[in-house]
C-alpha cells in the first residue's frame, strides 16, 4: 500500500489540500491510492518498518487482540506513544488510515529512521500550467525538449535552484521551472484490511472485464464466420451454389494486414526552442475535451532501439497545436475518438481471419481491457514479459501479440509498421508515439478519455497517463 505520510516544503508552490492520487507500485506490491497531506517537512516522529514481508497491526499491545491493519517493509509511520505490552516494548502508531499497536522491534527510529526515510521517499511534481517547457538545462534559454500538460505528474530526480530535474521517460530527463508546478514527497504506509480487500476486488474486476471483452470478441468472430459461411453458399438471388465455383472468387480474403506505411507524419514534433517564457500559450486546436490529466505522467523507453520514423521540422518555438482525440462512445460501450472514413473501417486480420467493423470494435475493447490488467507491473529495460517485466515497446508488443497481431519489437519498428493516422483520429487500441527531437523513443496504447497506458520506467512500471503528458509525435493503428 502506497500512502503519503507527509509533504515536505520544497521551495515551490506547495499543495496545501487533501486529495487522492494514483500510487506507484514497486515490483512486489499492489497499487493503492495515496492520500496527500500537507505538513511541515521534518522527520522527528517518523519510524520506518523493517520486516521480511509484513507485520500485523493490533488493536491492543498483544498478539491476541484484533488485527486492524498490516504494515510492509520500508513503510513510514508516526509514533504516537511507547507502551509496555506482551513480550516487551510496543509502539502505538499512525500510518495511513491505520492506528494501532506493533512491537517496537519491527521499527527503526531516530537518526537511522531519518536516514532511511530520506532514501526511500519518492518526490513528485504536478504541472500547474498547460504547455510547460521541459528544458535541456536548468535555465530559461536552453533547448525545449517537449511540452508538458497541466495535471501530469513526474518524478523529481534532483533540485537545482529555481528548477526541478524531472524524469519524463526512461529516455527523457530535463528541467522545469518551480514556478509552474507543485511538489510533494510520498512514503509507503500501512494498509487497513478493508483497503487490501478493496484492492484485490479491483484487480479481480479488471481481470473479469478483460475475460469478458475477449469472450465478446470471440463471439463476434464466431457469428461473422457463420454468416460468411452461409453467404458463401448462397447467391444474391437466394439460390444455393457450390462453394468456390470454377472461375469465380467468392471468398472473403480482403482482410490482410495493412501494408507497412511510411512512418513520416505531418504530426511530427521536433521541438527546439530558446524562448524564455516557460508556458506555451497557443491553445490546442479543436481541443474541447477534458484531458482527464490527473493520472501519473511518466513513461519508459523502447528497449533495444529508437526510431527516426517521424518526419519533423525544426523551429524556434514548440508547437502546442496537438488536437486531442475527440471521444465518442460506440453502441457496445467502447470509447472511441475521431471520425473514421471508409478506409478506417476496413477489416483486420485476427487469429480467426478477416473481420468486419464489428470485429475491429470488439478488438479495440479487448485490447484496452487486457492491457489494464497489468497496471503496476514492473518496467524492465529490454523486457517483453507481461509477468516479469517489459519496457514500453515490449509491453505493447506483448499486448498485441495476445490478439495475433505482430507489431515489431522496438518503438521504431512499431512506428514503421503501423498505418499512420492523425493524432486527432486516434481510437482506443491505437498507438501513440513520442520522441526526442525527430527520433521516436517511446510508445503507448491509447485507451480513450484522453489517456494512454504504457510501461513507464523503473520507478513507476505500467501506469495510465494523459495522452499528452509529453507532446505526441505520431499516431498509428494495427486495427484497420
Amino acid at each position: 500500500m502506497k500512502k503519503t505520510i507527509r509533504m515536505l516544503t520544497l521551495g515551490c508552490v506547495c499543495a496545501m489540500t487533501l486529495g487522492v492520487i494514483p500510487a506507484y507500485a514497486d515490483v512486489q506490491k499492489s497499487q493503492h491510492t495515496v492520500s496527500v497531506v500537507a505538513s511541515q517537512g521534518n522527520y522527528e516522529n517518523i519510524a520506518v518498518s523493517q520486516v521480511s514481508d509484513y507485520v500485523n497491526i493490533r488493536e491492543n499491545p498483544n498478539t491476541d487482540s484484533t488485527i486492524v491493519g498490516k504494515i510492509y517493509n520500508n513503510c513510514a509511520a508516526t509514533i504516537l506513544e511507547t507502551v509496555e505490552g506482551e513480550g516487551g516494548k510496543w509502539y502505538r502508531i499512525q500510518s495511513g488510515a491505520v492506528t494501532g499497536y506493533i512491537k517496537a522491534q519491527y521499527f527503526v527510529t531516530g537518526d537511522a529512521a531519518e536516514q532511511l526515510a530520506r532514501s526511500i521517499r519518492r518526490e513528485f511534481v504536478t504541472i500547474s500550467a498547460d504547455g510547460l517547457r521541459l528544458r535541456a538545462e536548468p535555465n530559461l534559454t536552453s533547448t525545449t525538449l517537449t511540452l508538458l500538460s497541466q495535471g501530469a505528474e513526474y518524478i523529481v530526480v534532483d533540485d537545482e535552484g529555481d528548477f526541478f530535474k524531472v524524469e519524463i521517460d526512461e529516455d527523457l530527463v530535463g528541467y522545469i521551472s518551480k514556478n509552474y508546478c507543485t511538489a510533494r514527497v510520498e512514503f509507503d504506509q500501512a494498509v487497513t484490511l478493508q483497503e487490501e480487500k478493496e484492492k484485490k476486488a479491483e484487480e479481480e474486476k479488471r481481470k473479469q472485464e478483460a475475460d469478458s471483452a475477449i469472450a465478446q470478441l470471440e463471439e463476434v468472430r464466431r457469428v461473422e464466420a457463420k454468416e460468411e459461411a452461409e453467404e458463401s453458399q448462397t447467391g444474391n438471388n437466394g439460390t444455393t451454389i457450390a462453394p468456390n465455383p470454377s472461375g469465380t472468387d467468392s471468398s472473403a480474403n480482403g482482410g490482410s494486414t495493412p501494408a507497412t506505411s511510411n512512418p513520416s507524419s505531418d504530426n511530427g514534433a521536433t521541438i527546439i526552442a530558446t524562448k524564455p517564457d516557460e508556458v506555451e500559450t497557443t491553445s490546442p486546436a479543436q481541443n474541447n475535451n477534458n484531458n482527464n490529466s490527473n493520472s501519473s505522467g511518466n513513461s519508459g523507453t523502447s528497449g533495444s532501439g529508437t526510431s527516426n520514423g517521424n518526419s519533423s521540422s525544426t523551429s524556434t518555438k514548440p508547437s502546442a497545436t496537438v488536437v486531442q482525440p475527440s471521444n465518442t462512445t460506440t453502441s457496445s460501450g467502447t470509447t472511441t475518438a475521431g471520425t473514421s472514413d471508409s478506409k478506417n473501417s476496413a477489416t483486420i486480420k485476427g487469429s480467426g481471419g478477416p473481420g468486419s467493423t464489428a470485429v475491429v470494435t470488439a478488438t479495440r475493447t479487448a485490447i484496452v481491457a487486457y492491457a489494464k490488467q497489468f497496471l503496476g507491473n514492473k518496467y524492465v529495460y529490454g523486457g517483453t514479459s507481461l509477468t516479469t517485466g517489459a519496457d514500453c515497446s515490449g509491453f505493447t508488443q506483448a499486448i498485441f501479440a495476445h490478439f495475433g497481431i505482430t507489431t515489431g519489437r522496438t518503438s521504431r519498428d512499431q512506428a514503421q509498421n503501423v498505418k499512420t493516422i492523425p493524432i486527432s483520429s486516434v481510437q482506443p487500441g491505437d498507438l501513440l508515439f513520442y520522441g526526442s527531437g525527430s527520433t521516436i523513443t517511446h510508445v503507448a496504447i491509447y485507451i480513450g478519455d484522453g489517456k494512454v497506458i504504457h510501461s513507464s520506467n523503473s520507478r513507476t512500471g505500467v501506469i495510465i497517463s494523459p495522452y499528452n503528458y509529453r507532446t505526441p509525435s505520431k499516431a498509428g493503428t494495427f486495427l484497420n
